[in-house]
């Protein structure tokens, strides 16, 4: 069952809040590791390896951090972008409906909650990815690993 009109309003007021609230983390995880590497970096006393550990492992948590919430970000712009183009709520692989309380969940999801399990398995990904790989003639599977010789 498509949404309505109502519940894709009520979609994009939670992603334009959550957009905002990624925004603002992002914002700040950036401006502390700025301060980290610019303290890092200006530090006079020799720092001990345990030191140095610590803050590699604060900086290296902070960009963690900043690629999963920009990752999610992406996610939410996206989303954003189907309500505009009027497919939001639409399966990406299957075109059916997505289930209205799997997009209150995530209002970003893309995928109804049995393509999203098919894609978790990585069926998805190999039939997404199978022109890539796959041999067109048949013939020319033969000669691949072929040990007799034959050309």
């Amino acid at each position: 069952m498509p949404l309505t009109p109502e519940q894709t309003a009520r979609s994009r007021e939670i992603l334009l809040e959550k957009r905002a609230a990624l925004a603002g983390r992002l914002s700040r995880l950036a401006k502390d590791v700025a301060e980290s590497t610019e303290a890092t970096e200006n530090s006079k006393s020799p720092l001990s390896a345990a030191e140095n550990a610590s803050d590699a492992y604060d900086q290296d948590f902070a960009f963690m951090s900043m690629e999963s919430e920009e990752s999610l970000l992406r996610k939410v712009d996206h989303a954003l972008q189907r309500i505009r183009e009027h497919t939001y709520g639409t399966c990406e692989e299957c075109d059916e409906a997505i289930n209205p309380d799997r997009l209150e969940a995530l209002p970003w999801a893309t995928m109804c909650v049995k393509c999203q399990a098919r894609e978790e398995r990585g069926e998805l990904r190999r039939r997404r990815n199978a022109p890539e790989f796959a041999i067109e003639d048949d013939g020319e599977e033969a000669l691949i690993g072929d040990d007799h010789g034959r050309a």
